[in-house]
């Protein structure tokens, strides 16, 4: 039995040539495929914004 699809949205982007290194080392290291590890990047990085009061959510 397959395992149901998630919700999902697909993206399309380029990405400088260090980050995307870096990118494929950590990969490799983990053993978690892209879309995993920029998933679990991006959430703790929305974590940590979202949690600053809204006038101090400045990007750094």
């Amino acid at each position: 039995m397959p395992r149901p699809k998630k919700d999902a949205v697909s993206l399309n982007i380029k990405l400088a040539t260090e980050v995307s290194n870096m990118l494929e080392e950590y990969c490799k290291e983990t053993g978690q495929p892209k879309t995993t590890a920029i998933e679990r990047i991006l959430d703790a990085a929305f974590k940590d914004y979202f949690s600053q009061p809204e006038g101090k959510r400045i990007p750094k």
